[in-house]
Order: structure tokens, then sequence, then C-alpha cells
């Protein structure tokens, strides 16, 4: 009995979830029309909500490993006239996040690389 207790006690500290605050910044400078340098990334594992800058989606599929965070997220409206697929991997050791994106209306895809860090206020610039 007292093992159920314990157990129910500290189950969020057993648990796998994760919660991200994330500040990443474009690493392709050859990129000239996506105009992306800075945003803040958001991901919940609980909720499997995910914010990208302005754009904030629940994703279908979310997967954590020990080196890996990835999602899917189907169905997101990207403009406000067009819906696609967005999906996403974060290397834990890294840093490093791709996101792609596929838009329904005219089958083309885009691919940004951002370099992550754990955003903390006191890092801003200005």
């Amino acid at each position: 009995m007292i093992r159920i207790i314990l157990l129910i006690l500290f189950f969020p500290f057993f648990s796998k979830s994760v919660e991200l605050n994330l500040i990443c910044t474009n690493t392709v400078k050859k990129n000239h029309t996506i105009d992306v340098k800075d945003m803040f990334v958001n991901i919940n594992s609980d909720t499997k909500r995910v914010e990208l800058g302005g754009l904030d989606f629940y994703a279908k599929e979310m997967k954590l490993s020990e080196t890996n965070i990835s999602w899917i997220a189907e169905n997101v409206e990207l403009y406000p006239d067009s819906n696609g697929i967005v999906t996403g991997i974060i290397g834990r050791f890294s840093g490093t996040l791709v996101v792609e994106f596929f838009r329904y209306e005219d089958n083309s895809r885009n691919s940004l690389n951002f370099k992550c860090k754990k955003f903390k206020f006191k890092d801003r610039i200005f």
C-alpha cells in the first residue's frame, strides 16, 4: 500500500513529459527568401502543443526519445487561405531544429533549420 502512495506522489517526477521554452536562430545564411531570423519555440509533450513563433498547433503525433523530440501535425493553417502539414525534429544535445512545411494547395515543401537554446530573458541582446 505504501508503494502505491509513493508512486502516486512521485509519478510527475518519473513521467517522460517535456515542456520546453526555446529561442531559435535561423542557421541557413544562403536562403534569402525566408525572413525568419529568430523565433520562440514552445513544446509541451503532455498536450502535444507546439508554438513556432506565431504559428500555434497541436501535433497529431509526438515522439520523445533520449536524443530527439519529433512531431507531425496535419491540417495546420499555414496562411489564411492555405492549410498543410508541419513536421519537426529537434536534437536534444545539438539543439538543432529542422521544421518542414507542406502546403496542400500547391504541394510545395519548405524547410527551415534553426539552432536552439533554452530561453532566458537575460540573454536578449537589447
